[in-house]
């Protein structure tokens, strides 16, 4: 063995050693049991199973039909402004039937089309997140692993967020201005909505309703918003889960990582 391959070894040797000793440091500061054999190659498998799990499993929910329209938690609903407008309009008798007569089915049926947007805009999240989970790195899988329990969530969202603004925008831009309800589109649905709440201030009889104007705010900005709200509340839902419920722990690697962390 010459003298050059053998000072390649030794460096390798020590470097391996070194390594060894910074994953075990990095444990015994977050208390993650390493004796029944939790390498760094582990943990960083595990998070990214993790990731892949919850990741997975939220956005084929969502992007299913109804996915969105049928789960109170993450429905999206009119955009502040026209809620508050609306619940004005229902606070007297004569705002009620306004509101009945004129506005409600446009209410519905725009409601219904917001959340068809976000459910069709939803299947980009996947390749936007597995590019993501690739580039974790030992430290960061210790701080996920001891961190908050929704900590890998966090991590994605805030190295995905506007890859995922950019990959949302188009499509729901799309699904707005296709006529996907009763042959009209979400936009127009919204830009009579608009209309026919604001009409009602233009009504002599009605003026003592005091009905301000409302403004049509960007709605694929609104929709794409909400959209992604929704998409990592159901990532946070489901890393709760296999923190906390040992049988959301679907294999191996799962049950070993998060195991130390029980212990």
């Amino acid at each position: 063995m010459t003298k050059m391959r053998l000072t390649l070894i030794t460096g390798l040797f020590f470097i391996f050693l070194s390594a060894c000793d910074v994953l075990q440091q990095v444990a015994n500061d977050y208390g993650i049991d390493t004796g029944g054999g939790l390498t760094e190659r582990e943990v960083i498998q595990g998070l990214k199973s993790a990731l892949e799990v919850g990741t997975n499993q939220s956005v084929s929910i969502l992007s299913e039909t109804n996915g969105y329209f049928r789960d109170a938690a993450v429905k999206i609903l009119l955009p502040a402004e026209l809620n508050n407008a609306v619940s004005k309009l229902r606070a007297t008798d004569a705002g009620e039937k306004i509101y009945q007569n004129v506005v409600k089915d446009i209410e519905d049926d725009m409601i219904l089309s917001l959340n068809r947007a976000a459910e069709k805009a939803a299947v980009k999240a996947k390749p936007i997140f597995i590019n993501a989970i690739k580039g974790i790195t030992i430290q960061d899988g210790f701080n996920i692993l001891r961190g908050a329990d929704d900590a890998a969530t966090q991590y994605l969202k805030g190295r995905t967020y506007s890859s995922l603004v950019n990959a949302f925008k188009p499509d729901v831009s799309e699904v707005l201005s296709e006529p996907v309800v009763l042959n009209t589109s979400p936009e127009k649905l919204y830009a009579d909505f608009v209309k026919a709440y604001n009409e009602v201030d233009k009504k002599d009889v009605l003026n003592l309703l005091k009905i301000e104007q409302i403004d049509s705010p960007d709605l694929s900005t609104f929709v794409t918003k909400k959209a992604l709200d929704g998409v990592f509340l159901k990532v946070a839902k489901e890393e709760k889960e296999i923190r906390e419920n040992p049988a959301a722990r679907i294999n191996d690697i799962l049950k070993k990582v998060f195991g130390s962390v029980d212990s």
